[in-house]
């Protein structure tokens, strides 16, 4: 690993915490704070509520649209446009028919349910399909881009993990019930967009810094693996020191 994974790894996580932090405590250090009954998440804002996201949530199953654009949910970034020439994205079967495929509009919260207890759901910003295994929902939460950040924290994923059963390892079924039982704790409409513009400012800043460091992996990768090449197709010649050579 080059020192620079290492420190954009650290970043990232310093990002998560900050994330999760913010949505489950608000930005107002002083307020006055209430137990949320969640063992991992401890004290909110007393002002704050905890509802199920069944007040939420609404689901849909809409098909018929196989020429829209295939879609897939992943554990890193949430909804994102699929690469169907992609090997690495593709390992999983895609019919030739997609006409089964559920439709997927913008603003709607989608989940994979086999494994959504490791991270693999968001709310879509495209337009397109996934597999109709997968949980669509409408989503009537106020403030979507707070729901989508909130959701998408680490101190959501634990309730997916809860609410997963199953006995096969790594296969554990999100059922709609359990989906639907999900807390989420709701701040007043005008601190979610305010907890929003605080994620979007401080945090941008991180994310260039995570640019970066990408750059400069990617870079070094790409050096590394050209070196390699020379060295094996005799490009650069590698000797052995002879007998009496300074080494």
């Amino acid at each position: 690993m080059f020192p620079q994974e290492r420190e954009r790894e650290l970043l990232d996580s310093l990002k998560q915490s900050e994330i999760a932090n913010v949505v489950t405590k608000g930005l107002n250090p002083n307020v006055r704070m209430k137990d949320s009954g969640i063992p991992w998440i401890g004290m909110i804002p007393e002002h704050w509520k905890v509802k199920r996201l069944r007040h939420f949530i609404k689901f849909v199953s809409v098909k018929g649209h196989g020429e829209k654009p295939l879609l897939s949910v992943t554990r890193e970034q949430g909804v994102i446009e699929r690469n169907v020439e992609s090997k690495e994205e593709n390992h999983n079967f895609i019919p030739d028919d997609l006409s089964g495929y559920k439709l997927v509009r913008k603003g709607q919260f989608v989940i994979n349910k086999m494994k959504s207890w490791q991270g693999s759901y968001g709310v879509s910003d495209y337009e397109g399909i996934v597999s109709p295994a997968y949980y669509v929902c409408d989503l009537t939460f106020p403030c979507k881009k707070f729901f989508s950040m909130a959701i998408r924290s680490k101190a959501y994923i634990p309730f997916f993990t809860q609410y997963s059963k199953g006995i096969r390892v790594d296969q554990w079924d999100l059922s709609p019930i359990g989906l639907k039982s999900i807390p989420f704790i709701v701040p007043p409409i005008e601190e979610q967009q305010a907890i929003v513009d605080y994620i979007e400012a401080k945090l941008s800043k991180i994310d260039s810094c995570m640019a970066d460091l990408q750059a400069e992996i990617d870079y070094l990768k790409e050096f590394k693996q050209r070196l390699i090449s020379d060295v094996v197709t005799g490009q650069i010649c590698v000797a052995k020191p002879q007998k009496g050579e300074q080494q």
